[in-house]
């Protein structure tokens, strides 16, 4: 009897060691535990605004033991521009590439050479043809709400009669598209009246035709990126302005951007979480490197409304200012 509980017992263990080697398998099935190569791509890659997004990518990077190369950029002006930088990354011996498009309206067909070589994950906005490629950012139409709710919540929720100057960014962005998109809805709701919308190349023609301050005095002025938010203050605003008392509101991430916040020349500013941007992003790579998958889902990334009575909430700063370990 004692023979036969032994055998049964051995039995029971090989079973058992059976059933753990399989799930072990079925789990590690198609995973490769070596390291890829990942190149970085986005416009003006050594701009301030960039440094939550570089930190969370070097933290993702050391975590799932990715080669993080991070392309070094200037002023991105095409798409066949950034097309030639990924094109280049992976004759270097790039696998994976994680970029910022400079413009929504891309060749499909050449994009998708680069996808048939390596996996592309995009950040902060994604293509018109949506679903071609990972996407990882906010919800930018909900983040131009919660800008144009910042804006209602100090001038109130009868806007009429209220002016408002917009500084819309690089409309040729499908992000940015949807940030004005989701901010005209609240002050069309509002009764606001905007009074001017200008977009990069509007400033840019403004610039050299040496034209300072803005077009028409406004009650309020919004910038959609960072950016922007910061030229509100370095160029288009101040005694070229006439002095007219304004409210400033902005996207932006960057030291200068909340440096801005903090001494009030900024009355309340949406921040992307932009470390959780660069972190998920070289996260979903891993994914789709290691276990070889032809695709990952979209990750949205979330933002804080900040102002100066919130500034220094621990949360905030977190955010704001997160600390690498």
């Amino acid at each position: 009897m004692t023979k036969n509980k032994m055998h049964f017992g051995v039995l029971i263990l090989a079973l058992a060691a059976i059933v753990v080697w399989a799930a072990y398998g079925m789990f590690h099935a198609g995973r490769d535990e070596k390291s890829h190569s990942v190149s970085v791509i986005v416009n003006n890659s050594n701009s301030d605004r960039w440094i939550s997004l570089r930190q969370g990518l070097e933290q993702a990077a050391k975590d799932y033991n990715m080669d993080l190369n991070y392309v070094s950029t200037g002023e991105l002006n095409s798409p066949e521009e950034e097309l030639a930088l990924a094109q280049r990354e992976l004759e270097n011996g790039a696998e994976g590439v994680i970029l910022q498009m400079v413009s929504s309206d891309v060749d499909l067909k050449e994009w998708a050479e680069v996808k048939e070589k390596a996996a592309i994950i995009l950040l902060e906005t994604d293509i018109k043809t949506e679903g071609i490629c990972t996407y990882v950012g906010p919800d930018n139409r909900a983040l131009g709400l919660a800008l144009g709710e910042a804006v209602k919540q100090e001038l109130g929720e009868n806007m009429k009669g209220k002016k408002i100057g917009i500084l819309s960014g690089n409309q040729r962005q499908l992000s940015m598209q949807q940030r004005l998109q989701g901010l005209l809805e609240v002050f069309e709701s509002a009764g606001a009246e905007v009074v001017w919308n200008m977009d990069n190349k509007e400033l840019q023609e403004r610039k050299e035709k040496q034209q300072s301050g803005m077009p028409e005095a406004a009650d309020a002025i919004v910038a959609l990126g960072n950016d922007e938010t910061e030229r509100i203050i370095d160029d288009l605003w101040g005694e070229e302005y006439g002095g007219t008392p304004c409210l400033l509101y902005g996207v932006g991430c960057s030291e200068k951007a909340v440096y801005y916040l903090d001494k009030g020349m900024i009355h309340a500013l949406v921040v992307p979480n932009e470390f959780n941007m660069g972190y998920q992003s070289m996260e979903s790579m891993a994914d789709a490197l290691r276990y070889h998958l032809a695709g990952v889902e979209n990750s949205l990334t979330g933002y804080l409304v900040v102002d100066r009575e919130n500034l220094y909430d621990a949360d905030n700063q977190k955010v704001l200012f997160p600390i690498v370990q």
